[in-house]
């Protein structure tokens, strides 16, 4: 489960490196959580949404190992209310996915560019640089594998369009 995060939703001062920043601290924080090791920190899905410790955890293909933390505790409100509310939904009409044997394992921060640089909608180019077109996951345009080649077409058939109307 994906979480969207807009700049309006973190405190704080706004300005173009603000969301690389709340991704820093929540890194920080999930480093502080699993006893500064590679130890991810975990919880089972059921005791997220009840905002319950868990004791235990099952056992992980992760080789550095989980730790037990209170995920819904000390994520920001903003991501944890986010996971509970879909994990709820997507519970009541996927029958099995709600579990205490399903496991939280923090945190995946980087789905798509805290940043993004910005395009032209139409041409694809740089709204400054001529010729310059951002493209893809590392330019705030895609957040994984398919969209990030999806939009590389896209950018591709610019650059091309732009070439031949160059020569």
């Amino acid at each position: 489960m994906v979480v969207e995060i807009h700049p309006e939703d973190i405190e704080g001062e706004r300005d173009a490196l603000c969301m690389m920043r709340f991704q820093e601290n929540l890194e920080k924080m999930c480093w502080q959580q699993g006893n500064m090791r590679q130890t991810a920190p975990a919880q089972r899905m059921v005791d997220f949404t009840r905002s319950k410790l868990s004791y235990d955890l099952p056992k992980s293909s992760y080789a550095p190992g989980l730790i037990s933390s209170p995920l819904h505790f000390w994520m920001p409100k903003i991501i944890a209310g986010r996971l509970k509310q879909g994990f709820e939904t997507f519970g009541r009409i996927s029958h099995g996915f709600l579990t205490n044997e399903a496991v939280l394992i923090a945190t995946e921060t980087r789905t798509s560019s805290p940043v993004r640089i910005m395009r032209n909608p139409e041409t694809l180019q740089h709204v400054r640089i001529q010729g310059f077109f951002p493209c893809g996951e590392g330019a705030g345009y895609a957040g994984g594998i398919v969209s990030a080649g999806i939009d590389g077409e896209r950018c591709a058939d610019a650059v091309k369009q732009y070439l031949n109307m160059q020569n």
